[in-house]
């Protein structure tokens, strides 16, 4: 009984995951200024998938909001949720640590930083595909500098690693201030940089869709190669040499398949906070820490969340309140009383 629990407990928790995201699916995709049945919107999907649909063709408007505006946006809420969450769970792994995030090494600041110049330059406007590139650049430039500081003789300290992280996200974090004071000259420039840095998912596209599902799939495959490897680094790089891991190039591959799902999500979203230190947090909990249950739940859980927030957004607040700023104020409270719940047995487990 003691082996089947946690599977149980795995299998029970994905099926209440995947319920919960498709009723938050269908609510995304039927509810909002111009409300339309399940059935149309189903007739549209498959008319665009070309599969035959019953009933009346969709008119031009309704496959723009169902096609062009409302899907591309539950996707990339669910894909950027689930990147966030699974890279918070590889990051939490291999620092040993339930309060590492994705952006503990600085990837979160470089995808900001590239994407705010992106807007600066005025690169957004005749190239759509600037964003999303020159976030993506900014990412794996910060990667690159923290190994090339945290690197001596082919060795790489984690304690160097994060030690390098912490140092680039001020640095980065005062550049894109920089930018952003200077942006202040052009308001409808400074105030689209400010908003991007928020967190938003309107108007989605899905060149957007495409760039997340690339790197969140690419990334995950690579993980998929190492998970043993990361549950063996949970126990102490000596400890997982002697297992026979090759700590070094493991670690490397993770952090680097890791950072290429923070600065995807980054790069299509903007920075939308708490959701890859909660998820993988609150799935520990009930499944433990084999990160081959753990990496996938905490993903589904980090979609979840992240389609809920955005329902909260678009169809709840009568406020403009920009999605990162939603994430924020729900799951800090939450993940301060969690600490001071388990303040007095709080352990890696």
């Amino acid at each position: 009984m003691g082996t089947s629990k946690p599977p149980f407990k795995a299998a029970s928790l994905a099926l209440l995951l995947a319920l919960l995201l498709a009723a938050g699916a269908a609510v995304s995709l039927t509810r909002g200024s111009w409300p339309l049945p399940a059935g149309r919107v189903a007739a549209i999907i498959m008319s665009k998938c070309g599969l035959p649909a019953a009933g009346r063709p969709p008119t031009p408007v309704e496959t723009a909001i169902i096609w062009d505006g409302r899907l591309p946006r539950l996707l990339t809420a669910a894909l950027v949720g689930f990147a966030l969450a699974a890279a918070g769970a590889v990051m939490q792994g291999i620092f040993r640590n339930p309060m590492a995030s994705p952006g503990i090494i600085g990837i979160s600041s470089g995808a900001a930083l590239g994407a705010v110049l992106a807007f600066y330059l005025g690169l957004t406007a005749s190239f759509p595909a600037a964003l999303p590139l020159m976030a993506a650049i900014g990412a794996l430039a910060t990667l690159a500098a923290v190994y090339l500081i945290a690197t001596s003789g082919g060795r790489t300290s984690i304690a160097t690693l994060l030690l390098a992280g912490i140092a680039l996200n001020l640095i980065l974090g005062a550049v894109t201030s920089f930018v952003i004071t200077l942006s202040t000259r052009e308001f409808d420039v400074g105030r689209v940089i400010v908003t991007w840095l928020m967190g938003d998912l309107n108007n989605r596209l899905w060149l957007h869709v495409r760039i997340v599902a690339l790197t969140t799939a690419a990334a995950l495959l690579l993980i998929s190669c190492y998970v043993r490897d990361l549950n063996l680094l949970m126990l102490g790089e000596e400890e997982a040499a002697n297992l026979g891991v090759e700590v070094n190039r493991a670690r490397n591959l993770l952090l680097f398949a890791a950072s290429a799902m923070t600065g995807g999500a980054v790069a299509v979203a903007g920075v939308i906070g708490f959701v890859g230190l909660v998820a993988p947090h609150m799935v520990r909990g009930m499944v433990g820490a084999d990160n081959r249950l753990l990496l996938p739940l905490a993903g589904l859980l980090g979609a979840v969340f992240l389609v809920y927030a955005d329902l909260l957004v678009r169809l709840v607040i009568p406020v403009d309140l920009k999605i990162g700023v939603l994430t924020s104020l729900l799951g800090g409270p939450f993940f301060i009383y969690q600490i001071i719940r388990y303040r007095h047995r709080f352990e890696f487990m």
